[in-house]
């Protein structure tokens, strides 16, 4: 006997001929039919032992009649159906009730109603299935050429005509089979085209805006040209697309590697030129603040927004010296060259750090500015440590203006 009921998974006791909840007959269950073909006899003890205790008399289990026994077939032809269709999932067709209904109907000893309930559930099944094939057909037809609008003319063609074919046949099982798998491999399509689609626009942006720098990328460009032609060809395998995935992520890296070089080594040019303008120079005020966001930019990895400000830093640069050419008074002096001993130089620069020291203490804690003050101060102290007291000396000068900036920004 079945040791649960099919229907209602409710456990059934050894002897009982239906289950105590929904009422289905055991013996349509396989375990149940299997159970009445196979039944063992209990050994014979030999002749010279003496005999055993005589064992209880078990139930027999009762025949399923004709009818019984193709009611059983019927129910589990349509739990495999159901829950092959399952896998579709939302709009599945359920026949759990009809069943119950059927189970319940055969208990009774109405067999002949039974049967009824079963073919028109059979009947539901089959009409049910063709609307639900038919729709996803349709929506995964739709979902292709909203791929293809975009220009992923992807290799799913055949797996909708076979999907297609197989429905229109009435090759029930066939077709769900083929359209379980062709939305699968639809909805990877999708999310590979989506998430390359998102690393070429993080290419091509900033591609442009290395380009309006006049940042050399080599070869970089003909590799964006190359995967953009092989995305313009039919038939995308997912192959394909997961190789042109892995080719823009690599021109990304390497955008990301030429790109903070030239900004540098720009920025670096750019703080010569803002160092001939004294601290209290207003119209330089801009030009410095700038500078001092995209080194923060640049140094957190914000790429774009370093680019931004490198931009907007030569304009800045370009209309001072624009002001400095119209006025002469406006130009900015040649540095006073100071002439120190080295421990004369260490003296100024120590003084120099606790100064700023005492300047960074007083900046709200969590803030970013003091986060990258305490950073440039310990920069610092290792070069005085090291006696490095030229890089010690730039490393304060940049804390120093930054400090500046932002109090003049604040």
């Amino acid at each position: 006997m079945p040791a649960s009921c099919p229907i209602c998974e409710q456990p059934i006791a050894s002897t009982a001929l239906h289950c105590s909840v929904c009422g289905f007959p055991t013996g349509l269950a396989i375990e149940g039919l299997r159970s009445s073909e196979t039944g063992d006899t209990p050994p014979t003890a030999p002749a010279n032992e003496p005999a055993a205790a005589t064992p209880k008399p078990t139930p027999e289990t009762r025949v399923l009649t004709p009818e019984e026994d193709l009611n059983a077939a019927i129910s589990r032809d349509l739990r495999s159906k159901m829950e092959l269709v399952s896998d579709l999932g939302r709009g599945a067709p359920d026949l759990t009730n009809e069943l119950c209904q059927a189970a319940l109907s055969e208990a009774d000893g109405r067999v002949a109603e039974a049967l009824a309930i079963l073919r028109t559930a059979q009947a539901r099944l089959e009409t049910e299935t063709d609307e639900l094939l038919h729709r996803r057909l349709g929506e995964l037809g739709e979902r292709r050429e909203a791929l293809e609008r975009t220009g992923a003319r992807i290799a799913i063609g055949e797996d909708l005509r076979s999907a297609h074919e197989a429905a229109e046949a009435g090759e029930r099982e066939d077709a769900v089979r083929r359209v379980i798998s062709t939305e699968r491999r639809l909805a990877q399509f999708e999310s590979d085209w989506r998430g390359l689609q998102g690393l070429l626009a993080e290419v091509e942006g900033l591609r442009s805006e290395a380009a309006d720098l006049g940042i050399p990328l080599g070869e970089i460009s003909s590799e964006i040209e190359e995967i953009r032609e092989k995305l313009r060809a039919p038939n995308l395998t997912e192959e394909v697309l997961d190789a042109l995935g892995q080719d823009a992520a690599q021109t990304l890296m390497l955008l990301h590697e030429a790109v903070p070089s030239a900004l540098h080594e720009e920025l670096e040019r750019a703080e010569k030129a803002i160092d001939r303008y004294p601290e209290d120079h207003v119209p330089s005020a801009v030009a410095k603040r700038l500078h001092l966001e995209a080194t923060r930019h640049l140094k957190k990895g914000r790429l774009a927004e370093a680019v931004r400000s490198v931009q907007e830093l030569r304009k800045e640069l370009a209309e001072l010296e624009v002001a400095a050419a119209a006025s002469p008074a406006a130009t900015p002096a040649p540095p006073r060259v100071v002439t120190e001993t080295e421990d004369e130089m260490l003296d100024r620069l120590l003084k120099k750090a606790w100064s700023l020291a005492a300047r960074i203490r007083t900046l709200p804690p969590d803030s970013e500015v003091a986060h990258d003050a305490a950073v440039q101060i310990r920069e610092a102290t290792e070069f005085l440590r090291s006696r490095m007291l030229k890089e010690a000396d730039l490393t304060l000068t940049r804390l120093m203006r930054m400090l500046s900036t932002e109090s003049s920004g604040g």
